[in-house]
């Protein structure tokens, strides 16, 4: 009986030091899901920031004063004559 006593006793501990052993693991693999997920967070907001400065900036470059001026100042272009303008009328799709 004895015997029996000290093999569950000697269970218990080993079943005790597991379940220890697990928790600390759990804690640990949750604090670096934790720490993963702060990182990527950060990064999504650094992501939306410079999102938001492409979009400013595509909007700067495309603004229709900005082509005009390119394209008269580089390319040298100009308005044509109003009378050189020939408007066609055609079906619409």
């Amino acid at each position: 009986m004895i015997r029996f006593d000290a093999l569950l006793v000697t269970l218990l501990i080993v079943l005790a030091a597991a379940s220890a052993l697990g928790m600390a693991s759990a804690q640990h693999e949750a604090r670096k899901l934790r720490s993963t997920l702060e990182h990527e967070q950060v990064r999504a907001q650094n992501l939306e920031v410079e999102w938001g400065r492409l979009q400013i900036e595509q909007s700067t470059l495309v603004s229709h004063s900005r082509v005009e001026n390119i394209a008269r100042g580089r390319l040298g272009m100009v308005l044509p004559d109003p009378r050189q303008i020939v408007v066609l009328e055609g079906d619409r799709p």
